[in-house]
């Protein structure tokens, strides 16, 4: 089987030689599972024939086939990688990605996915962070991200807040006073950028402030960040009712 490491960079394995790749897609799916409740982490549970985490990889494999792909997991989970998903992900005649080890936060894991990164890819290639969790990221959504890197600081996308919101006076309750929803949006992943910004604000020092990438880049000063349009398919699977959600929007794609 054609299990490759992070650490080699072989053209083969990421499409194109290095210094032609123009997309990197760092997958980060570290996570234990611990919320969703399962003893198999969230990310590998089947839906549909396939592990979870394989639906990102088809996805951004197949958008950028010359592009390179790199999954970030815990690394107890590297022998269930290469005997059980990267079975499944040939199986179903998906391009096996390079994989880097996961870290204690999703911080320490996009940092080593970046660490990761083949030689010879360009400062101005972009890099795109997603999710392992969120199986049903739509094409256009990753062309929209992916566009938006060129001439700005970071691209996120989002979609409107369809619930009413309420904002806790203590931060923690009872008492609440309603927001307009209209000022927000719900953010996803793939969160995107240049490779050098990433490289600079994953240089800085952890902070409990960083929760996605958007903030990482922000707090290193590329703030010239601009949303671009989502999608409520784009869900992060969290919990069991959430992967039921993920079939039937599978099933109805056909």
């Amino acid at each position: 089987m054609a299990i490759q490491t992070a650490n080699n960079s072989n053209p083969a394995t990421v499409g194109a030689g290095a210094g032609n790749i123009r997309e990197v897609t760092i997958i980060v799916a570290a996570g234990s599972g611990t919320r969703f409740g399962s003893d198999v982490p969230k990310q590998f549970l089947p839906l549909e024939g396939l592990p979870v985490v394989c639906h990102s990889v088809r996805a951004f494999s197949d958008t950028f086939p010359d592009g390179a792909v790199i999954v970030v997991l815990p690394a107890a989970d590297f022998d269930h990688w290469r005997g059980v998903v990267a079975e499944a992900c040939e199986r179903a005649g998906i391009r096996l990605p390079l994989f880097a080890k996961g870290g204690a936060t999703r911080w320490e894991s996009v940092k080593n996915g970046l660490s990761a990164i083949p030689e010879g890819v360009a400062a101005g290639a972009a890099v795109l962070v997603h999710d392992g969790a969120r199986p049903l990221i739509p094409v256009d959504v990753i062309n929209r991200v992916r566009s938006a890197t060129r001439n700005t600081d970071a691209a996120i996308p989002a979609i409107e807040v369809t619930d009413s919101l309420r904002r806790l006076e203590d931060g923690t309750g009872p008492m609440s006073e309603p927001v307009n929803r209209a000022e927000y949006r719900a953010v996803q992943t793939p969160q995107g950028a240049s490779l050098w910004r990433m490289r600079e604000a994953y240089s800085l020092p952890y902070s409990d402030a960083f929760t996605d990438d958007a903030s990482v880049l922000a707090e290193a000063g590329f703030v010239n960040q601009v949303l671009v349009k989502g999608s409520p398919e784009n869900i992060k699977i969290t919990n069991p009712f959430d992967l039921e959600v993920a079939r039937l929007l599978l099933s109805r794609r056909g």
